[in-house]
Formats: C-alpha cells, sequence, structure tokens
C-alpha cells in the first residue's frame, strides 16, 4: 500500500510529546513490511523549530518525510496574548495544499493522528478531494476531561472542521475504549477500531548503565518517583509535588524526579514550593531527557506516576513498563489493565490519595520489586509494535474494502 501521514510534528521533535515517538514508530514498521509511507508534518517542535529541510521530502529511517514551515500569523500579530503564546498553534503551511493535491491521487489511503492543526485538517480534505479513504486517529484529544482546557475554542473548532471529517472518514482509529465513546459522545457513528501504542522492549533496560545515583545527587538507597510527560497543566505534576510534600516527612528517603519540557512555564513555580517546603534537595527537575539518560532515568526509578486529567495511551506509561518500573496511574490514563495485571495501581488524580498509595508502596518495596516485573511482561506480550502494526494493517484493508462497498473501485495491493 502507499500511505500518506498526516501529523503535527515528526522526529526529531520529541519536545511535542509521545505521539512523536508511536507515529514513526508505526510509519518505520509499515516500511519495514514492504508499504510506501509518506508523512506530512510541519517544522514544530513545540515551542522550537527544527532544523530540517522544507517544502522537500527528507528520508527519515526509510519514511518520506515532508516537514513544512509553519505561518503562526496570530502568535506574530498578538505575542503578548498568554493564550496564543502558551499554544504549538495551529501549524498553518502555506504550501501544503499543493502537495497534497499532487500526491493524494497517488495513494492507497490517507492517515491523520491529531486534530485541531492545519495538517491533519489539509490531509483530510485532500482526501475527501481526492476519493481517498481517510482514516481519522484522534490520540486522546476528545476526552471530556481535555474538552474542558479551553473547551469553547475546541468544540467550534470541532463541529466546524473536525466532526465534517469524522463523518466522511473510512474508520476513526481509537487507542482506548474510552477514546470510541468520546467519539461517540460526538454524536459521530463512523466505524471505529481500538489499536493501542505499543513499545519496543528490548530498547529499553532495566538497569541503568549510568551512575544516575552521582548524576542527580540521589543517595544510594533513594526511592525514586519518577513523572515524565509535558509539564503542562493538565498532566497533573501539581498534584504529584503536593503529594510527595505529604509524604515526605514520613518518608525522607524518597526522591521525586519531575522530568519533561516546561511548555507552560510551571517548573519555577514548582521550584519556589519545594524550597518553601525545605526539599529542595530531594525534587530534581532534569527538564527533558531524552535518549540513555531517559532510558537510564526509567531503569533508576522505583515508580512511575503520572496524575493526568486525561492520556490517550501514553507512551511514557509503555516506557515505564519496559523499564521494568511499576506505575502509579489516574483513571484519566485509560490504563486499567496496570492494575488488574499487577504491574501497578490505578488512583484518582488528588494530592491525598495518591499520597496515600505512593507511601503504602514505598513502605512495600517487595510489591514494588514484583510490579516492575509484572510490568515488563505485560508490555513484552500484549504491546509489542509488531502486534499494533498487524492491527492496523487489517484495519487498513477493511475500512478500505468498506470504502470501495459505497463508491465502487478496484482493489489495493
Amino acid at each position: 500500500m502507499k500511505i500518506l501521514f498526516a501529523v503535527h510534528g515528526y522526529k526529531p521533535a520529541y519536545r511535542v510529546g509521545g505521539p512523536i515517538v508511536s507515529v514513526s514508530a508505526v510509519a518505520e514498521g509499515m516500511v519495514r513490511r514492504g508499504h510506501e509511507v509518506t508523512v506530512f508534518t510541519s517544522n514544530a517542535n513545540l515551542d522550537e523549530e527544527l532544523d530540517v529541510p522544507t517544502e522537500r521530502p527528507v528520508d527519515v529511517e526509510g519514511v518520506q518525510v515532508w516537514y513544512f514551515r509553519r505561518r503562526e500569523y496570530l502568535q506574530t500579530l498578538l505575542p503578548f496574548v498568554p493564550y496564543l503564546s502558551k499554544s504549538m498553534g495551529f501549524l498553518y503551511a502555506p504550501l501544503m495544499r499543493a502537495e497534497l493535491d499532487r500526491l493524494v491521487p497517488q495513494v492507497d489511503l490517507v492517515h491523520t493522528h491529531m486534530p485541531y492543526v492545519y495538517p491533519s485538517l489539509a490531509a483530510g480534505r485532500a482526501a475527501l478531494r481526492h476519493r481517498k479513504p481517510l482514516f481519522y486517529h484522534q490520540r486522546g484529544v476528545f476526552d471530556p476531561e481535555r474538552l474542558k482546557f479551553r473547551g469553547l475554542k475546541k468544540r467550534i473548532f470541532i463541529a466546524a472542521l473536525e466532526r465534517p471529517l469524522m463523518q466522511r472518514a473510512a474508520t476513526l482509529i481509537a487507542l482506548t475504549e474510552a477514546e470510541r465513546e468520546s467519539y461517540r459522545a460526538l454524536g459521530v457513528e463512523t466505524p471505529c477500531r481500538i489499536i493501542p501504542n505499543g513499545i519496543d522492549v528490548g530498547e529499553y533496560r532495566t538497569a541503568p548503565l549510568a551512575d544516575m545515583n552521582a548524576r542527580w545527587g540521589l543517595p544510594a538507597d533513594a526511592f525514586v518517583i519518577l513523572f515524565l510527560s509535558r509539564v503542562h497543566p493538565t498532566k497533573g505534576a501539581d498534584k504529584l509535588l503536593d503529594a510527595f510534600t505529604r509524604l515526605s516527612d514520613i518518608h525522607p528517603h524518597a526522591y521525586l524526579v519531575l522530568a519533561g519540557p516546561d511548555e507552560f512555564g510551571l517548573e519555577a513555580s514548582f521550584r519556589e514550593r519545594a524550597r518553601a517546603g525545605g526539599l529542595a534537595h530531594r525534587i530534581i527537575f532534569p527538564g527533558m531527557v531524552q535518549g540513555d539518560e531517559k532510558r537510564d532515568l526509567l531503569a533508576r526509578a522505583d515508580l512511575f506516576c503520572l496524575p493526568s486529567d486525561a492520556e490517550g495511551f501514553s507512551m511514557a506509561v509503555l516506557e515505564a513498563l519496559a523499564s521494568g518500573t511499576g506505575a502509579v496511574l489516574s483513571p484519566g490514563c485509560h490504563f486499567p489493565g496496570v492494575e488488574t495485571e499487577g504491574a501497578g495501581r490505578v488512583v484518582a488524580a488528588e494530592p491525598i490519595a495518591l499520597a496515600a498509595v505512593l507511601g503504602q508502596l514505598i513502605s512495600a518495596p517487595e510489591t514494588v520489586r514484583e510490579m516492575g516485573i509484572r510490568a515488563r511482561q505485560l508490555v513484552a506480550r500484549d504491546y509489542t509494535w509488531g502486534r499494533i502494526t498487524d492491527a492496523l494493517i487489517e484495519t487498513y484493508h477493511e475500512g478500505i474494502a468498506r470504502a470501495q462497498s459505497v463508491r465502487g473501485g478496484s482493489g489495493v495491493a
């Protein structure tokens, strides 16, 4: 098959978060299966721009990637408006539509990976214009909790621009059952398949290679709780900080690491709260971590904690589990299997509840070690990229056949 992906960012835009890892892994997996994948994306890396060639194809691990230079006119005209300056933007790329109209007639399907941004909107409309099956992926952004954040703008955008695409898509793709329900809550009844994210377990280790204790000033017996995500109001870092403050006196060997890009400028206030509570030496802010440093940090952590309001299917959670690190998650992470499989706990994203569960686990090191063993077993069994790729290929063929039964047409190789 010839496949066109549209997404807000593509590697090495790792500041954007988990979708960059998951979308590129799927694209490369498709190429290894003999399919041709072209990606249309922006040159955005959250609040930065990638140093990459733009408006022409670039080979990235066998995937043909078109990075387009974004033009954020509102942010340029109104840089003093915090609402705009703290947004990645619409990612409008004036040269993208012409290239889509040239390339979309040559592909078998279009798969968009993120609502609210121009690359996905333009590619989705191009698919409909050229009568190509559209596969529509929301990646958690229609979760009711996430719709509360900048809710009016999102609901207007959905009604005017996203719902028409969803209604005319061949197939909607959901990461979890909760995502399927969120599509239905928007009044969209298009056929939907659940395909979670995956992980290459072999890329992760259960013990750090580097001396992370010396790197971050940790005592050898420190119990490390790790938050690894964008530092964003919906991710729950503030709640975890409050929870840690509550348990810190009872568990003086516990340390908290809050890692990730500071998207909303929250770190300064977090540091002040740590200092005011006398915990500046026990709450560590490494910023964004990548590569071996990230893998070592995941392996060194005793527990991973993500008390998010809402997630699609967090790549950071999968990375922690693959590193043999048990997880304490909120219900908004939509990963109940972590608890049912003994790989972690699911607890309300509320400081008192978080502090109680974390305190219990700090006092039960054998339980924590067993959770880590079960965590790695869980992802190795159920969340390999091979299984995910198989499911996506099957979904493509189902959707193409369904579209052809309505429109008529020839088969696809």
